[in-house]
């Protein structure tokens, strides 16, 4: 608005007189200049307001990633509260059983011991049968010697005692037999019940781990991304007001130019009129001394045009693998040559200082391992396990080999990669241990393999 209001005025004072055009195309150019470098300056601006709000979106995505991030983490931190409650629970009945099981033993001692004796009374009683009959013959004698059918009566009655003693003796020892068996056959089940319990607890326990340990790896980026993001909003805005003073100083070189524009219009105005009024009257002058002598002195002494210097348009500115076992067996030396001595480090191993000190993620570190032994698998700065995914050909689980990758869908699918080693193992980058070799046996590595194997070198 502020410059049409400045053309207007310019327009109205330039028109009064031709001898200021010149001028006027100077200021116009002069006027170009600085619009143009306002525009320039705005285009800029808008650039940079983009590049401003693109990256607020990208941090209110990483806080969001974030947050969802640590609710996952505390999902599993209660459900790691939770397994522990019920370890320690678990592990208090176990302790309990085996208490249990100590009382019985000594119940069992104590019974065998009885067992034992009773045993010891009839072995006695069979070997006096066996040495002889007196004992029968004291029974029958009991019996026939009788001399009342009351004396009979007693003296049966006296044997069947003796008799059936020895039956009660035969049957407690069945009796306390049975009950010891089955006292010990339902310890024992209960045993191996809370021990295949306290397994199966451990087992989720350390599914939990490696859970947490990616969630911390992924939340650890996030966070470093997130402050790589602060910082690039940071040089951004600082950036915008930088551009801002520049459009302030840029209006203000306008202002002025304007104010000086209008002191040398006025300035012109005045001496243009001050050679009409000395024109004017120097031709009354001519006109009352002679008609045609006044004519052509006043032909001859017509005041020139004013000489203001042209000024030219600026110039415009510049436009601005076949490889076989032998190279299988080079890469799984390489990547071993570094287990238990590589820490985790997710997203590095994509940079010569990276790969210099070994500092690799699943990804990277397979890259690396058959990089170095001479297999292809893309550029290291956008390995990923979604473009290792890609490479080879996909081998059924059951007839993979060794040097196949094989992917395990941690924090999404084909999220860890390995290389297989053979036998139920793989080598790998973890979260937890770095570079090491793992079992494919492993309760959360079995958990979160679906089978996905590519072979890479045939």
């Amino acid at each position: 608005m502020k410059k049409k209001v400045i053309s207007l005025s310019l327009a109205a004072i330039i028109g009064t007189s031709s001898a200021l055009i010149p001028f006027s195309n100077e200021f116009a150019f002069a006027s170009t200049s600085i619009e143009q470098k306002k525009l320039d300056i705005q285009n800029k601006q808008s650039k940079v307001n983009a590049s401003i709000n693109d990256k607020k979106k990208e941090i209110q995505s990483l806080e969001s990633g974030e947050q969802q991030m640590m609710d996952a983490m505390k999902a599993i931190d209660a459900k790691v509260a939770k397994t522990n409650a019920e370890i320690t629970n678990t592990g208090n009945v176990l302790a309990e059983t085996k208490i249990e099981i100590t009382a019985l033993q000594e119940k069992i001692a104590q019974t065998q011991k009885r067992i034992e004796e009773r045993n010891q009374i009839l072995k006695e009683r069979a070997r006096t049968i066996q040495q002889g009959s007196d004992t029968v013959s004291q029974y029958i004698d009991v019996v026939l010697e009788a001399k009342s059918f009351s004396e009979l009566m007693s003296g049966v009655m006296a044997v069947n005692t003796i008799v059936n003693a020895d039956h009660s003796i035969l049957e407690q020892q069945q009796a306390d037999k049975k009950t010891l068996e089955e006292s010990q056959k339902q310890l024992n089940d209960k045993l191996a019940k809370v021990q295949a319990s306290m397994n199966e607890l451990q087992d989720l326990k350390d599914q939990l781990k490696y859970q947490l340990d990616d969630k911390n790896s992924l939340l650890k980026k996030l966070k470093e991304q997130h402050m790589n993001a602060n910082a690039d909003l940071g040089n951004l805005q600082g950036q915008a007001a930088n551009l801002a003073n520049q459009e302030k100083a840029a209006e203000a070189e306008q202002e002025k130019e304007r104010i000086a524009a209008l002191a040398l219009i006025q300035k012109e105005q005045q001496a243009a009129k001050a050679r009409e009024q000395a024109q004017q009257q120097a031709q009354n002058q001519q006109n009352a001394s002679s008609g045609s002598q006044s004519t052509d002195q006043s032909n001859s002494n017509t005041a020139p045009e004013s000489s203001s210097p042209q000024v030219s348009n600026p110039a415009p500115a510049p436009q601005v693998s076949q490889g076989g076992s032998s190279t299988i067996e080079a890469a799984i030396s390489i990547g071993s040559s570094i287990v238990g001595r590589s820490p985790y480090n997710w997203g590095g191993g994509r940079n010569s200082t990276d790969i210099q000190n070994r500092s690799f993620d699943c990804s990277s570190f397979v890259h690396w391992a058959y990089a170095t032994a001479g297999v292809d698998l893309g550029p290291i700065t956008s390995a990923s396990t979604d473009t290792l995914v890609q490479y080879g050909t996909p081998v059924s689980a059951s007839d993979m080999q060794r040097g196949d990758l094989v992917f395990f869908d941690t924090y999404k699918t084909n999220g860890h990669v390995g290389i297989y080693l053979g036998n139920g193992t793989f080598l790998d980058d973890n979260s937890s241990r770095g570079v090491s070799i793992d079992s494919m046996d492993n309760p959360y590595w079995k958990s979160v393999f679906n089978g996905v194997v590519r072979r890479i070198v045939q």
